[in-house]
């Protein structure tokens, strides 16, 4: 049976490995896009395209005649809740699919220091730690979709770790990005603390799966390994072929911007997939990304771009 999916995010790094992993079931992909270059992209991936926004007032309306939603798209966290109670108010009571991308970023732990922290979470596992601005914003966004499973509707929420593959990801650029700006790999203090992490073609898988499997109003996790920020800058160096260096939490705020390391460099958030793997059947594939950095997709990017001179580099991200 083709089912009509339709992925608000579908040009970015998570929603375009979301569009493939439905269409290589055969499903029939619609995606959203902002102009007409986003649109013959989609067009060119195979993917058919909706122009527009999801602030349009009838945008919920156009997409109403799809089987399941996947909102993929990163917009500031306090625009998430507005635009997903619109969606849900419109398949309220309909046999329809939708699922929201959260982030492992609400259990992050400060870590302005690099230290390691041993604390990690399970899906729905209690947090005995203080609220961060991420969290209190994004749970609320979360509990919003989970509620709204009404026995028509199916909702779920994926909530990814560090996303890597393909060149790339939001914290392993900017690692680079460092190496670009200051000749030298950096990582936060000790550079022991971390994010679990997942390969973008296993979390969009998963979201196949939450579909197929999964229980309404669930959340699931998605995590297949752990690097902790040094290890990763030493392999990003390995690949530059230049040093690494510690900066003070103060020097890594103006290298790469106070909110950035606050969200992403300067916490700890280890997390396991626990009811992913028991309730999905979920199985990633791919786990090293050390060595991907080292060898594979990111060391090719970087020789790739390198011809083209010192200039930023150009990476995917989330959105």
């Amino acid at each position: 049976m083709i089912v009509k999916i339709f992925v608000v995010g579908a040009t970015g790094y998570v929603g375009s490995a979301v569009a493939r992993a439905f269409k290589a079931r055969g499903h029939a992909v619609a995606g959203l896009a902002r102009n007409e270059n986003a649109a013959a992209s989609l067009d060119q991936a195979g993917v058919a395209p909706l122009t527009g926004a999801i602030s349009d007032p009838d945008f919920c309306d156009r997409i109403s005649d799809h089987d399941v939603v996947v909102m993929a798209a990163m917009i500031p966290f306090e625009e998430e809740a507005p635009f997903m109670t619109r969606l849900l108010e419109t398949f309220k009571g309909q046999d329809k699919h939708v699922v929201f991308t959260s982030g492992t970023g609400v259990l992050s732990i400060d870590a302005k220091d690099g230290a390691w922290n041993q604390a990690t979470f399970a899906e729905d596992d209690p947090f005995p730690f203080p609220v961060r601005y991420n969290r209190e914003i994004r749970i609320q966004t979360e509990d919003l979709v989970r509620n709204a499973s009404d026995g028509h509707l199916r909702t779920y929420v994926i909530r990814p770790p560090l996303i890597f593959g393909h060149a790339g990801s939001i914290q392993i650029p900017q690692i680079f990005e460092s190496a670009r700006k200051t000749g030298q790999a950096c990582y936060l203090g000790e550079g022991l603390n971390l994010y679990s992490a997942v390969h973008v073609d296993d979390l969009a898988e998963a979201y196949c799966l939450a579909v197929e499997r999964g229980t309404p109003g669930a959340l699931y996790h998605t995590v297949a390994g752990e690097a902790n920020f040094r290890s990763i800058a030493e392999a990003v160096a390995a690949v530059v072929g230049c040093e690494t260096r510690s900066l003070t939490y103060e020097e890594a705020c103006e290298l790469w911007g106070a909110f950035w390391v606050d969200i992403a460099l300067a916490v700890n958030s280890r997390s396991i997939a626990r009811r992913t793997v028991e309730e999905l059947g979920w199985r990633p594939k791919y786990r090293d990304v050390i060595e991907d950095i080292r060898s594979g997709s990111y060391r090719d990017h970087y020789e790739a771009r390198k011809i083209d001179g010192p200039q930023e580099f150009s990476w995917k991200s989330h959105g």
